[in-house]
This record gives C-alpha cells, sequence and structure tokens, in this order.
C-alpha cells in the first residue's frame, strides 16, 4: 500500500474537522437573516472541495515504485 493514500486520508479528515469547527464558529458573524445565512452555508459547503480534491490528486501521484 503506497503511504500517500493512508496520510491523504488522514489529512482530509483532520481538515474537515477544523474546517467545520472553523465554519461553525465563524457562523456567529452571519447577519441573522435567511438569505445570508443560506448563501454562507452554501458558499462554505462547496469551498472545501477544492483543497481535497488537491490532496487526492497528491495522494494518487506514483510515489516513486514501479509495478510489474
Amino acid at each position: 500500500m503506497r503511504w500517500r493514500s493512508p496520510l491523504a486520508g488522514l489529512a482530509i479528515i483532520a481538515g474537515l474537522v477544523l474546517y467545520v469547527v472553523a465554519v461553525v464558529t465563524l457562523a456567529e458573524l452571519v447577519p441573522d437573516h435567511v438569505l445570508a445565512e443560506t448563501l454562507y452555508y452554501v458558499v462554505t459547503g462547496i469551498v472545501w472541495i477544492w483543497p481535497a480534491v488537491s490532496v487526492i490528486g497528491w495522494a494518487r501521484k506514483d510515489d516513486g515504485s514501479q509495478q510489474g
């Protein structure tokens, strides 16, 4: 098993936990309006995808071992 896959999995899990804590903490600063809250949660619900895709792409790179 390549070492990048488990490391990437742990990084994504840890990153998402920290991201959720930050999103919930910053949610207190969002105005108490349905549209503002909806927009905030839609944007923050999508933003995490880009770093996760980067980590997954890094994990899929060849780690230098030759197979077959």
